[in-house]
């Protein structure tokens, strides 16, 4: 299968960019004669939907930062917030648009994206404390920046395509995959796309050429036998073109004719609307004589792109006020749960739905015991690394798409394996609703409003297959906006007692070290490596996975301060570095 030549290079250094492209007409038979393809990759913006600026976004998510700041202790100027954001996102635009002349661009990771460009202006606990919410903070913005709109066709586009078994997916830069996933299953399209792979979740950006082999590896296709549709030249045309697709189709929006820079690949069909697609879909399977249903192909499961954001380094302290921070962990502190017996089954339907979308069904029995012995490696996989002599790998946190595509889908078919790698953060997210039944620890909610009536800041310090799922958890309880700088091990990379988590957290405090009063339940985890960390006062609580036992040996060895029974026992402790009355109990 071939490709359409390219065009010569224009004679004027900008004649690409002031030319703007023509239009093919889209009645079937007319225009370019495209190959009937066994797989759909569209672009998010620009062909499923189109955008609308929102002129008030910027007020609106200073309004949430502020207070997301708050909860951390830390009184922020909202015209500054405004200003860095505003800024921050016209210097973002320039750093995508010069990262889509480099022949493989990287995706910057939420905290970057957030600490560099959006809110540079602001200080830097304010910016550490916020970056350790980037993901949920970006998901946030991606809603409240323009509204969305179901571009003409594309309904009847991805229904025709399912009619005649072509797999779909989506390939987008996106700074949150989590709100593009959100808009498409609002618009009801989601159940249509196989897999949907987004830049901010495999860490490379269009047009890296693996932004689409990774679709096509995905759905169990060569990239000659997908279409690839987007709308802009610099990354959709280019990225096309890199990954030798069978055919490149721009729908043109806002952006198509105004490239950052002359780009002299050209599109095989350019259409004004994606409804205008049909037309040329109906006539290439025509051509086919109905063969185009796709076959079952092997492909080897593309490597693990996925990037983890670096923790922020711990911002240079002076006289730090000696006020005393409070950082909790999740489980077993604020959070006591009993195992989900549905957990495997649950998992396991959700697989076998990935895999009849991208057409290489599974049977129940064979995902649940893909989900039953890859939860099982994962669990040795930790218990290595924390034994591992290499300081470097020693604590490291699985990656969500080793977990899902190396782990549980360990035995299952290559596509299958890589399109669970570009699903893995919303399968683990997934599993954090639904592998136990979750409740508050009794006094746990009583301790942390009792700290934040009293100015105290209240940090996480957790590891979890989610933060995502944590702060769910969080808001169900109501004290989501109670909670400061939260520092969750799938996020930042490292496991406690890794320090790595600990200094994340401890960066978005003003507080300093000696004056934080870390609580938790794990002899090791919690107070060994609270006490590597240098907090000054480490809890350790009964009644988690650890025995009195180690927690009286943790004590003896100088990893605790205190042995407590419940987690409202801690007031007291606070309430005399205050100097405040402590509440009767009742």
């Amino acid at each position: 299968m071939t490709t359409a030549p390219r065009s010569p290079q224009p004679e004027h250094p900008l004649e690409l960019a002031r030319t703007p492209l023509s239009v093919e007409p889209t009645a079937a038979g007319a225009g370019p004669l495209l190959p009937a393809p066994r797989a759909l990759l569209l672009d998010f913006g620009g062909v499923v939907v189109t955008t609308a600026k929102r002129i008030s976004w910027a007020r609106e998510l200073t309004q949430s930062l502020v207070r997301r700041a708050r909860a951390a202790g830390l009184a922020l100027d909202p015209a500054l917030v405004e200003s860095s954001l505003r800024t921050g996102r016209a210097a973002l635009s320039l750093w995508k648009n010069a990262a889509s002349r480099r022949l493989a661009p990287r995706e910057l990771a939420s905290a970057e994206i957030l600490t560099d460009f959006l809110l540079s202006d602001l200080p830097a606990p304010a910016r550490a404390a916020l970056a350790l919410d980037a993901q949920a903070i970006l998901a946030e913005m991606a809603i409240l920046v323009a509204d969305h709109h179901v571009r003409p066709g594309v309904p009847e586009l991805l229904a025709t395509a399912r009619e005649h078994g072509i797999p779909c997916a989506i390939v987008s830069n996106a700074h949150s995959g989590r709100a593009h996933r959100r808009i498409l299953a609002d618009a009801g399209l989601a159940e249509y796309f196989g897999v949907q792979i987004y830049s901010d979740e495999v860490g490379i950006r269009k047009p890296h050429p693996d932004m689409i082999r990774l679709a096509t590896g995905a759905l169990g296709v060569r990239p000659e036998e997908a279409w690839y549709v987007g709308d802009t030249l610099d990354r959709d045309v280019v990225a096309g073109r890199r990954a030798d697709v069978g055919a490149v189709i721009i729908t043109r929006d806002r952006r198509t004719d105004t490239p950052p820079f002359p780009i002299t690949d050209r599109p095989d069909l350019v259409l004004e609307t994606p409804e205008g697609l049909l037309d040329h879909l109906r006539a290439a399977l025509d051509r086919a004589d109905g063969s185009s249903a796709p076959q079952t192909a092997g492909g080897a499961a593309p490597g693990e792109t996925a990037q983890t954001a670096a923790a922020p380094s711990a911002p240079a302290r002076g006289s730090a006020p000696r006020h005393p921070a409070l950082l909790l962990d999740h489980g077993g502190v604020i959070t006591t749960s009993t195992p989900n017996p549905e957990r495997d089954r649950v998992i396991g339907a959700r697989i076998v739905e990935i895999s009849r979308a991208i057409g290489h069904p599974i049977g129940q029995d064979t995902a649940e015991q893909a989900m039953r012995e890859g939860w099982e490696l994962f669990r040795a996989v930790k218990r290595s690394r924390d034994a591992d002599a290499e300081p470097g790998r020693r604590h490291r946190e699985i990656a969500p798409a080793t977990l899902w595509g190396d782990l549980i889908g360990a035995r299952l078919p290559g596509p299958l394996r890589a399109a669970l790698r570009l699903e893995a953060p919303e399968l683990s997210h997934l599993l954090h609703r639904i592998k136990n039944h979750p409740r508050p620890r009794a006094g746990a909610l009583e301790l942390i409003r009792w700290a934040h009536d009293h100015g105290i800041v209240v940090g996480i310090v957790s590891n979890t297959i989610s933060g995502r799922g944590v702060r769910a958890t969080l808001e169900r309880y109501g004290i989501a906006d109670l909670i400061g700088p939260a520092a969750y091990s799938e996020e930042i990379g490292v496991r406690k007692p890794g320090g790595e988590i600990f200094e994340a957290a401890l960066a978005g405090l003003e507080t300093d070290r000696a004056d934080v009063l870390y609580v938790g339940d794990k002899a090791l985890n919690d107070g060994r490596g609270a006490r590597e960390a240098g907090i000054g006062t480490i809890c350790l609580l009964r009644g988690g996975k650890d025995s009195d036992a180690a927690l009286d040996a943790a004590l003896a060895a100088g990893h605790a301060d205190h042995i407590l029974d419940r987690p409202d026992e801690v007031i007291d402790l606070l309430a005399a570095r205050l100097d405040v009355p402590v509440p009767d109990a009742t």
